[in-house]
């Protein structure tokens, strides 16, 4: 089926947020065998921070934010640019 993006913008957090992008990202890192040792020296800091607020989208922090429908099915992402870039770089999104 297709996939409709209804909403696609950065904002700004007022709350704590789930990282998308850092949860998918270790997903990939996990089931692709890579370690951090493979990964470029800027994409392991972008790795850094994340791991260091936990995988989350802190407050004041400007994130993506993705609302659409996927398979009939509704969906939010949200994701830090870093972590954003660091998935892209790495081809995990389908175009």
């Amino acid at each position: 089926m297709t996939e409709t993006i209804l909403t696609s913008e950065l904002r700004t957090a007022r709350k704590n947020y789930k990282c998308d992008a850092n949860a998918l990202f270790l997903e990939y890192l996990f089931k692709s065998g890579m370690g951090r040792n493979d990964l470029t020296p800027d994409h392991q800091l972008l790795l850094d921070a994340a791991e260091a607020d936990k995988g989350r989208i802190l407050p004041g922090q400007v994130y993506y934010y993705q609302c659409g429908v996927d398979d009939g099915r509704m969906y939010t992402w949200r994701s830090g640019p870093g972590m954003q870039s660091v998935c892209q770089a790495h081809e995990l999104f389908e175009e």
